[in-house]
C-alpha cells in the first residue's frame, strides 16, 4: 500500500497567536456571551453567574475528542446545577450548530463566538480547550474536558489547591523549523519524548528546504508513526500483536516527536528509514502481511447515474479531509476512499470503476454519521458490509 498520508489531527486549529503570559490564577475579566443557543436566554455575561463556578469549553463540530466529552459535562452540570454553569464555545456558523443540536441530544448552552473575542481572551491551538473560573472571579484551570470531573470541582468549592498541569498551547509552533534547532545538518535525526505544547502533528512531505526529504511528527504514538512509515491509512489497516498494547494508548508517557531528515540522493528511501528507527528504538518488528478483513465497498448506486465532476486539464491536484468532510479537486477516486476510511474506521475497497481525476466536495457530520449514505447516494454511489483478502500492517515483539 503506497498510500501518502499528512496527519493533521482533527482536534488540531491552524489560528496563530503570539505566545503570551499565563491567566491561569488572576482574575478573569468580565465575558460577554452573545448569541447563546439552547439556554434560557440568549445573551449573558460572566457576572451573571457570580454565584456559580463557570466553565468554559472551546469545541467544534469536526472535533471528534470535543463531542466525545459533552455527555460527561452534562452529566456534572446536572449533579452541580446549583453550583456551575457550563458554557461551550465555537467559531462555527449558527446555521451549522442548529443542525448540529438538530441531531445530538446536548443540553449545555452554546454561545456563537463568530468574532472569535472569547478565543482572543483565551488563546489556543488545539480543541477542545477548557477553562475553569471560580465564584470569586478567579481562573483556576486551563485544561481540557477530560480533567474535569466531580473531584476537581469539589476541590474549587472548597477552594482548594489544584495538582492539574495547565493546558499550554506553543502558539507560534513553526513545523519549518527541524527538532533538533539546527538547519546545517545534511543528515539527521531527532527523537524526543513528549513536548508540552505542541499538537499532534506529522508532514511526511517536507517543504521548503526539505521538500520531499523530511518526516516530522509530534507527540504520535507508535502506531500512526508505523503508518507513516508504511505509508498506510491510520488505524484501519494496522493489527498489533504485541504483549502490552497498553505502550500504544496515545498518553504523555508513550508519544514521542520524530524528525527525519535526509540528503536529495536518500529521498526516496526516507520512509525505510524511518521504518529501521521505530524498530529501534521501540524494539518491536513490523511487516506487510495479506489477511481477510471485514471492509467497506465503495460501488456504483445500482440504477443510478454516477455524478462526480471530472476534473479540468489545467486543474491544481489538491484534496483536504478533516471531521468537515472532503474537499478535492484534480484528484483520483481513491482519495474519496481514503477519507471515507478515515471517517467508518474501516478499510474501504474502491469498487467504482472511475478512472481519471475528479472534483468533489461531500460533507461530514460528527453528530451524525450515518448521513453519509444519503450524501454518497446523491452522486450515485454507495458503501456495503463485505469481507475481503487485504494488505495490513502488522506490529509484533521480537
Amino acid at each position: 500500500m503506497k498510500q501518502l498520508i499528512v496527519i493533521l489531527f482533527l482536534h488540531f486549529s491552524l489560528h496563530g497567536f503570539s505566545q503570551e503570559e499565563s491567566k491561569l490564577g488572576k482574575k478573569s475579566p468580565e465575558l460577554f456571551f452573545n448569541n447563546i443557543l439552547n439556554f434560557e436566554k440568549e445573551n449573558a455575561k460572566l457576572s451573571d453567574f457570580k454565584d456559580k463556578i463557570v466553565i468554559l469549553d472551546f469545541w467544534a463540530t469536526w472535533c471528534a475528542p470535543c463531542i466525545k466529552s459533552f455527555p460527561q459535562l452534562e452529566k456534572l452540570q446536572s449533579q452541580f446545577k446549583n453550583d456551575i454553569q457550563i458554557i461551550t464555545i465555537t467559531d462555527e456558523s449558527e446555521v451549522r450548530i442548529k443542525k448540529f443540536l438538530d441531531k445530538m441530544e446536548m443540553n449545555l448552552p452554546v454561545v456563537i463566538d463568530k468574532k472569535r473575542d472569547l478565543v482572543k481572551y483565551f488563546p489556543h491551538r488545539t480543541i477542545p480547550h477548557t477553562i475553569v473560573i471560580d465564584k470569586s472571579g478567579i481562573i483556576k484551570a486551563i485544561t481540557t474536558p477530560s480533567e474535569i470531573n466531580e473531584n476537581l470541582i469539589n476541590k474549587v468549592l472548597k477552594n482548594q489547591k489544584l495538582n492539574l498541569k495547565e493546558k499550554k498551547d506553543l502558539l507560534n509552533f513553526d513545523p519549518s523549523i527541524p527538532l533538533s534547532g539546527n538547519e546545517n545538518f545534511t543528515y539527521q535525526i531527532t527523537i524526543t519524548p513528549f513536548k508540552n505544547g505542541y499538537p499532534s502533528f506529522a508532514n511526511p512531505m517536507g517543504s521548503g528546504t526539505y521538500n520531499g526529504r523530511r518526516i516530522f511528527a509530534t507527540n504520535l504514538s507508535a502506531r500512526p508513526l508505523y503508518e507513516i512509515a508504511y505509508r498506510f491509512p491510520t488505524g484501519t489497516r494496522t493489527i498489533v500483536e504485541v504483549t502490552d498494547k497498553s505502550k500504544f494508548e496515545h498518553n504523555r508517557q508513550n508519544v514521542i516527536c520524530f524528525d527525519l531528515i535526509v540528503p536529495k540522493g536518500l529521498a526516496e528511501d526516507r520512509f525505510n528509514i524511518m521504518k529501521q528507527h521505530l524498530d529501534i528504538y521501540f524494539g518491536y518488528q513490523s511487516m506487510i502481511e495479506e489477511r481477510v478483513r471485514p471492509v467497506k465497498i465503495l460501488k456504483p448506486l445500482e440504477g443510478k447515474k454516477i455524478e462526480i465532476m471530472e476534473s479540468q486539464k489545467e486543474t491544481e491536484p489538491y484534496s483536504s479531509f478533516s471531521g468537515r468532510g472532503l474537499s478535492m479537486k484534480g484528484s483520483r477516486i481513491e482519495t474519496l476512499t481514503n477519507f471515507l476510511e478515515s471517517r467508518i474506521n474501516l478499510p474501504v475497497i474502491n469498487d467504482t470503476k472511475l478512472e481519471g481525476l475528479f472534483d468533489l466536495e461531500l460533507p461530514w457530520y460528527n453528530e451524525n454519521p450515518e448521513q453519509i449514505h444519503e450524501e454518497l447516494k446523491k452522486i450515485g454511489l454507495e458503501i456495503i458490509d463485505s469481507e475481503r483478502k487485504i494488505e495490513v500492517l502488522v506490529i509484533k515483539d521480537k
